[in-house]
């Protein structure tokens, strides 16, 4: 539990490190260290309410690492986590994997919905970064980017996922993913 809060510490003193590279870089690297984190503490914990308090001590582990980074800086204040509800939105979208990622370890059809719902949300981030106009938008993020968002959330499905029932959660997270492009162009 307090090794979550650590190493997520760690990853937010890299990616404060990164936030001064190329925008590319720093965009794969930030949410999705964090991301992989969660998963792994989540789908790790010994019960349910071990799971929410060791996804909130990962993703808060990052937000701790860059406030302590903006103290050097004489202008910035949360410079590279974004602002207001992008960063509690990052938050609860970190927690909800986690927690997801838990119950994915139920052998039945919740499990394999909650197998899907943490790679549709972990979709979420990688469509916002690619669409053109988006709140979140970084250029050059489409076709490499979102190569590695696809890459993250197939990785998930398969180490969350069990045998046939993998095809139940890709089509979950393909709904969730579709659903979310839909909403932001307005179609």
């Amino acid at each position: 539990m307090v090794l979550s809060l650590f190493v997520g510490m760690l990853l937010g003193g890299v990616g404060a490190l990164l936030a001064y590279g190329p925008d590319l870089l720093y965009a794969l690297y930030n949410p999705y260290a964090y991301l992989l984190l969660v998963v792994v503490m989540g789908r790790t914990a010994a019960g349910f309410g071990w799971a929410v308090l060791s996804s909130v001590l990962a993703a808060f582990g990052p937000i701790l690492s860059l406030l302590v980074a903006t103290i050097f800086e004489s202008n910035a204040w949360l410079v590279s986590l974004g602002g207001g509800a992008s960063m509690n939105l990052m938050i609860a979208n970190l927690v909800a994997i986690g927690v997801l990622s838990y119950l994915a370890k139920r052998y039945d059809r919740w499990g394999d919905v909650a197998a899907g719902g943490a790679a549709g949300l972990a979709l979420f981030d990688g469509i916002d970064k690619a669409m053109p106009g988006g709140p979140e938008h970084v250029s050059g993020f489409w076709p490499w980017g979102v190569t590695v968002v696809a890459a993250i959330a197939l990785g998930m499905l398969v180490s969350l996922g069990r045998g046939c029932d993998r095809v139940c959660s890709a089509l979950i997270a393909l709904v969730l993913g579709a659903s979310y492009f839909v909403f932001l162009t307005g179609l």
